[in-house]
């Protein structure tokens, strides 16, 4: 069984938070689209990253966007994100953040964006 959520990433709101706990609860994968962009939603990936998201971005050498997708991937085992792409490169920068290790303190940084649309 799938569940899948047209839109979540940071800054979801708090009922695409509560179904994302329920289907973890009830062991039933989480895929959902859009987790790059951020407040672009529907329109793509956005530019429009909080300096927070830039600051972990350059701690780890990657981009803002793929900081957004590894906070969606960080949210449980059984969230898989799907980051649509026409493009190569976003392609294997997307398929990278698979390796991505965020710490308890970024994550903990990043709660508070996440929590300011909630």
């Amino acid at each position: 069984v799938v569940c899948v959520q047209n839109m979540y990433g940071i800054g979801a709101s708090r009922e695409q938070n509560e179904f994302l706990d329920l289907c973890g609860e009830q062991r039933i994968a989480f895929v959902p689209f859009y987790s790059i962009a951020g407040t672009g939603r529907t329109a793509g990936a956005t530019t429009d990253h909080n300096p927070e998201v830039h600051t972990i971005a350059r701690a780890h050498g990657v981009s803002a966007a793929q900081i957004r997708l590894a906070w969606t991937l960080h949210q449980g085992s059984h969230v898989l994100a799907i980051p649509g792409t026409g493009d190569v490169d976003h392609l294997a920068q997307n398929v990278a953040v698979g390796f991505l290790r965020l710490s308890e303190e970024e994550l903990i940084a990043l709660d508070p964006l996440h929590h300011e649309t909630a």
